[in-house]
């Protein structure tokens, strides 16, 4: 028997409720089509850089997800800028080793790994 997969749940400030991301997932459980669990993490901002470089090396992540206040027409997650959001989306980028896919709703972004 397999190991359960691990999501982890992300958002900075709590501008987002994680408990209806977790909701999504429990109820598309047969469909997937594997056991998993969820974590949630809660980050204010200031904390980025513990998150980016403590945090997040530290644990087991088959997937993830990034729910951010999104009010801008783009996010410069993915440039070469420092800092921010940027930091998280690197560090989850290389606990998964995997790329992403954007979906933005609303005033949430969604980002993949």
């Amino acid at each position: 028997m397999t190991a359960p997969r691990k999501f982890h749940l992300f958002n900075c400030d709590r501008v987002y409720k994680l408990d209806s991301i977790e909701d999504l997932l429990m109820a598309s459980k047969a469909k997937l089509g594997f056991e998993f669990s969820v974590e949630k993490h809660y980050f204010p901002l200031s904390e980025i850089p513990k998150l980016s470089r403590q945090t997040i090396p530290e644990l087991q992540i088959d997937f993830a997800i990034l729910a951010v206040h999104a009010n801008e027409s783009r996010l410069s997650i993915n440039e070469n800028t420092g800092g921010g959001y940027t930091e998280v989306y690197r560090a989850l980028l290389q606990a998964t080793g995997k790329s992403f896919i954007n979906r933005k709703h609303g005033n949430v972004a969604f980002l993949e790994l």
